[in-house]
């Protein structure tokens, strides 16, 4: 297993490559190698696109006979926007394959053992885990039906987003902020409630760290929760260059003209029915998943962070510090909604790392179980 590693670790390297253009499909990573050597590369590029194993076997070529194949997902067996995998596996001449994880879609089971009952030679569970934390949205959609959720927020050392009087730019430093962009570009949609944009008048692009987020030219669909449907239709995001679509979430009592005027602005409108005067969070994802949506990066404002957390409905936390104190009673604090009345019952977060960007903190955590990521079969 440890010769094996080394090629798995480059495959899913390709396979980042892909990442926010192949949504609603996983992203995928693939080398064929002869003799010890490299001879073909390839990643799912985008949706519709060759997989990253048929990728791989026409960058090698005639030299993939007898060679392995080394893939982060389990090859697919069965039509779709491209023919079976496993096809084009046997028919190139592989001798082996070193699969990194089973793939959680239904459709797509079974191509193991179309492999083996064609003679290929499959060599399960190298870099297992780290295979599916790169595919976590993919799992969590196949899995629960939703897409994973981030939250995030920058707050001052004493747990502040922005002063009395709303003034919130700029709480962290440059880094910290091209950090949470290259974060942004990450996933497939970037969420906030009507609050944030009467307030901050936001782009809800990837601008800063371009080259480093996501793939390049990669913009996230833009969703705002408005259930009264006043986003301002000279709002910034309308004219932002390069941004993503935009979704804006109604309540059903919405004004009729209100939907209209947003909806010729360019904007898809759905309607929810409020739940107690406000959208209710999981039909918001719910929606997003049916349209393909992996994983949403909620930036607030404080209300949506604690409407999502109440829910728990999140799964990662991107929390970022900066060695500043705002005081006072009224400073906004970082998560409001309802939260919990005994410490015992607050959700307790995993942390998945600590890192310095520029003078500010980065804490990143978890949140929940995560029983979808487990085994696939």
């Amino acid at each position: 297993m440890t010769l094996h590693r080394p090629f798995l670790e480059e495959a899913l390297a390709l396979a980042e490559q892909g990442r926010g253009w192949t949504s609603p499909n996983p992203v995928v990573g693939a080398l064929v190698v002869k003799d010890g050597e490299v001879v073909g590369r390839g990643c799912h590029r985008r949706f519709g696109a060759p997989h990253a194993e048929l990728e791989a076997l026409h960058d090698a070529g005639a030299k993939a006979r007898g060679a392995a194949l080394y893939v982060t997902l389990e090859p697919c067996n069965h039509y779709g926007k491209t023919p079976p995998c496993t096809e084009a596996i046997v028919k190139a001449g592989v001798k082996t394959v070193v699969l990194g994880c089973l793939d959680p879609n239904p459709k797509s089971r079974r191509g193991l053992e179309a492999l083996r009952e064609k003679g290929v030679e499959v060599v399960e569970g190298v870099l297992e885990r780290a295979c599916r934390e790169a595919n976590a949205p993919f799992f969590k959609r196949m899995r629960a039906g939703l897409p994973l959720v981030s939250a995030k927020w920058a707050m001052t050392a004493d747990g502040k987003i922005a002063t009395a009087r709303g003034d919130s730019k700029w709480i962290t430093s440059p880094a910290a902020r091209a950090h949470a962009h290259r974060l942004r570009g990450e996933h497939d949609a970037v969420l906030v409630g009507i609050g944030t944009v009467l307030t901050d008048a936001p782009l809800l692009t990837v601008r800063m760290g371009l080259a480093d987020a996501g793939s390049p030219g990669w913009q996230p669909r833009r969703v705002l929760l408005d259930s009264k449907a006043r986003t301002p239709l000279d709002a910034p995001l309308w004219t932002a260059e390069n941004g993503g679509p935009i979704t804006v979430f109604v309540s059903m009592e919405a004004p009729e003209e209100r939907i209209r005027a947003l909806e010729e602005k360019g904007a898809e409108v759905v309607a929810l029915p409020a739940v107690s005067g406000a959208l209710p969070v999981r039909g918001v994802l719910e929606k997003l998943a049916e349209q393909g949506v992996l994983s949403v990066f909620v930036e607030g404002g404080a209300e949506v962070l604690g409407s999502f957390l109440d829910a728990r409905l999140v799964d990662r936390v991107y929390v970022f510090v900066a060695p500043k104190i705002v005081g006072g009673r009224d400073g906004v604090t970082a998560v409001r909604g309802l939260g919990v009345e005994r410490v015992a019952e607050c959700q307790q977060m995993a942390v998945a790392g600590v890192q310095q960007l520029g003078e500010d903190v980065l804490l990143e955590g978890r949140l929940g179980a995560w029983e979808w990521l487990e085994a696939s079969h």
